[in-house]
């Protein structure tokens, strides 16, 4: 088997993993909901980790978890690319703010800052879906600005408490298997070394 075949068999393999744990996820989410909206929210641990292990294909794959999601928890159907939309905002703005260091994160800022990157991200995402839910008459005004809140509060929580573990513990071995793709600055970096 060629390099490039196995490359191009690990990439596949990455959005096949990603696409299943987040669709998994997403059907634990399901355990508290209001009809057509997942108030807990559990593919968030993965959008906090995934961009900076599996850059690309990870996004490709969460993407197609989140249409899944959307499809078979919430009832969506064709209306399921609201929450892939969501995933892809989520994802990018994660991959682009989130620091350089934060695999090796251990003092009170670097965490601090994290967690704001995380704030921001989120809050960015459940203000979008609920925009679209209400503009597309999946839920009411009303009940779209009285989750809002409670939402992100609930999901910032399991986000901070459990994000910057999986990424100190499990990021020295992304990089051993060879999945470390990298923050935006890295890439950027990688790219600038790649011209000289």
């Amino acid at each position: 088997m060629s390099t490039k075949n196995l490359s191009n068999s690990k990439k596949v393999a990455v959005m096949a993993i990603t696409a299943t744990l987040y669709a998994t996820f997403f059907f634990i989410s399901g355990l508290i909901a209001v009809p057509q909206f997942t108030l807990l929210y559990l593919p968030i641990i993965l959008l906090g980790v995934f961009p900076l292990w599996f850059g690309l294909n990870g996004l490709v794959g969460s993407m197609i978890g989140a249409f899944i999601g959307g499809a078979f928890v919430e009832g969506l159907g064709f209306f399921s690319w609201i929450e892939s939309v969501t995933t892809l905002i989520i994802y990018v703005l994660v991959w682009l703010l989130i620091p350089r260091n934060a695999g090796e994160i251990r003092s009170p800022k670097n965490l601090l800052l994290l967690a704001g990157v995380y704030a921001v991200t989120l809050l960015a995402g459940t203000t979008y879906i609920l925009w679209q839910f209400t503009t597309f008459g999946l839920l009411p005004p009303e009940l779209a600005q009285l989750i809002l809140w409670p939402t992100f509060t609930l999901n910032i929580i399991i986000e901070i408490a459990v994000c910057p573990i999986l990424l100190r513990t499990l990021t020295p071995k992304m990089r051993n298997w060879g999945f470390y793709s990298g923050s935006f600055l890295e890439w950027r970096s990688k790219k600038a070394k790649a011209k000289l």
